[in-house]
């Protein structure tokens, strides 16, 4: 069984760049990040933390990984620490996923500062099938932390009989997660599948139909086919398109 330190040092013999876990903080006074005041590649990380729409990023995020200039950040977002309490293992083999696409040559899109959120779904959505693959296969067991945040989504939103309104950002976020609990589980791995896309349905029908395609577009595909990889990227971000441009 691998351990993430063996799949950190594949990844850095491959690149020629070290991987290195950047705990973020939060500042709740002003709203604020930091990080430590030293650590290799630093100041990558600090040109992102000055964009506005990189930082938003984060804030709705548990981690992000970044690449760039040999290096491989995995950003946690220690203000939802609670949320991978006992798991912290399985959300940090999610982000070696995404380093290991990306030292392979998988690239995610390319990072559009006016609508960041665009790009990092538009490679979530492909990236986590490939992701998936690869870590049942390292012997992780990624989907923990998975169901047990959209199990407390689910139960948060039972007792709703109109749903909240969504913004663009939040739209994209909740399809990725939608097409992972279709791509991603079956009833006999999660038993809450059918009940969480039922509430997705009954309280977002006109997600629906973008959801319904994305899965069809990437069900049963061999996505570590580079060029059918490349063309599924573009399909999505199509889809995604048209849902951040919807009133």
């Amino acid at each position: 069984m691998s351990t993430l330190e063996d799949w950190g040092r594949e990844i850095e013999a491959l690149s020629g760049g070290p991987v290195i876990l950047v705990r973020v903080e939060t500042d709740a006074t002003d709203n604020s990040l930091h990080i430590p005041p030293a650590f290799p590649g630093r100041e990558i990380v600090r040109q992102y933390f000055l964009q506005q729409s990189f930082v938003e990023q984060l804030f709705r995020a548990h981690a992000l990984s970044l690449n760039q200039d040999g290096f491989h950040f995995i950003l946690l977002n220690m203000a939802r620490a609670a949320d991978w309490q006992g798991l912290e293992e399985s959300l940090l083999a999610h982000e070696y996923g995404h380093i290991w696409l990306d030292v392979l040559g998988y690239r995610a899109p390319a990072y559009i500062p006016a609508a960041p959120c665009l790009s990092t779904h538009a490679g979530d959505i492909v990236q986590h099938v490939l992701i998936r693959e690869e870590t049942r296969r390292r012997g992780f067991d990624y989907m923990a932390f998975w169901t047990r945040n959209q199990e407390r989504w689910l139960n948060s939103m039972l007792s709703l009989t109109q749903a909240p309104e969504l913004e663009a950002c939040q739209r994209l976020q909740l399809l990725s997660a939608w097409v992972d609990a279709q791509l991603g589980s079956t009833p006999l791995q999660w038993p809450k599948r059918a009940e969480y896309l039922g509430m997705l349905n009954r309280l977002y029908p006109r997600l629906a139909a973008s959801a319904n395609l994305l899965v069809e577009t990437l069900e049963g595909r061999d996505l570590w086919d580079r060029s059918l990889y490349e063309a599924m990227l573009i399909r999505t971000m199509g889809v995604l398109r048209d849902v951040f441009a919807a009133p």
